[in-house]
């Protein structure tokens, strides 16, 4: 029996509305009820998702900035890795394509060169909104993370900028086509993961996990069921072609396999 599920939020729990739906609550909340755990994994700041724990009801662990922050039940940090002050700082003092969009994550803040309204949109409504500033000027010393948003050409010239920079030094990974972030060589939500199982002495076979997308692919792969979307990305498929997949985001996969797990 699956103890524990985890589950990305993009293109996974979310729709395409950026809303949990009421099914996909309602499986949450039964899972949880039958002594299982569940748990959110996401590339989202700990802001938006502390938000949508308060939408389901249930005081759950986070998983937050593709896995640079862990924060418990009772809201505390139980891990924290950030990306290191010298490489946010060359990082924003590098040229690139006027139309990269160049976002900084703190523990309080969302900085951007310039704001986009698509991301604007793409909000849960959570009072964590985007900052229009001068990146050069601030203070890296507790960036989080750095994401770059752009059309999926432009972003692969970045990627190989940053990665013959950088090299192992970080941990760069496309949560969608458009969106390339960079953590810390060691952030990853795969490593997350296993910092909570070790934490609620489970093991690897005892859980399930949820993704759409290529930050999820370090989790998918260490745990007992990796399970796919029927929206994942197509390089998501490639990397893990036995893993099941289950319904799209639209579809409320997710909740579609808990009620299957739930009657076994």
């Amino acid at each position: 029996m699956y103890k524990v599920a985890f589950s990305d939020l993009d293109g996974t729990l979310l729709g395409p509305d950026h809303k949990v739906s009421t099914e996909t609550k309602n499986s949450i909340n039964k899972w949880i009820e039958s002594g299982r755990k569940f748990v959110i994994a996401t590339g989202r700041h700990h802001i938006e998702a502390k938000s949508l724990q308060d939408e389901l009801g249930e005081p759950i662990y986070l998983i937050t900035s593709n896995g640079a922050r862990i924060h418990n039940k009772a809201g505390e940090i139980i891990l924290k890795q950030n990306l290191a002050t010298s490489i946010a700082t060359t990082i924003c003092n590098m040229s690139f394509d006027e139309d990269v969009q160049i976002n900084l994550f703190t523990d309080d803040h969302w900085y951007a060169n310039f704001r986009r309204a698509d991301l604007d949109g793409m909000g849960l409504d959570a009072g964590f909104n985007c900052q229009e500033t001068d990146l050069k000027t601030l203070d890296k010393s507790n960036t989080i993370k750095i994401f770059f948003c752009a059309d999926a050409e432009t972003l692969k010239a970045v990627h190989k900028q940053l990665n013959e920079r950088f090299g192992n030094r970080v941990n760069l990974t496309f949560s969608l086509s458009i969106c390339l972030e960079v953590m810390d060589a060691n952030t990853n939500k795969g490593s997350a993961v296993e910092a909570v199982l070790k934490e609620k002495g489970l093991t690897h076979a005892e859980a399930i996990a949820f993704g759409d997308g290529m930050n999820d692919v370090e989790m998918l792969s260490i745990v007992g069921k990796p399970m796919l979307m029927g929206n994942a990305q197509s390089a998501l498929r490639k990397s893990l072609p036995e893993a099941e997949v289950t319904l799209s985001a639209k579809d409320n996969g997710v909740a579609v396999k808990l009620e299957q797990l739930l009657l076994k």
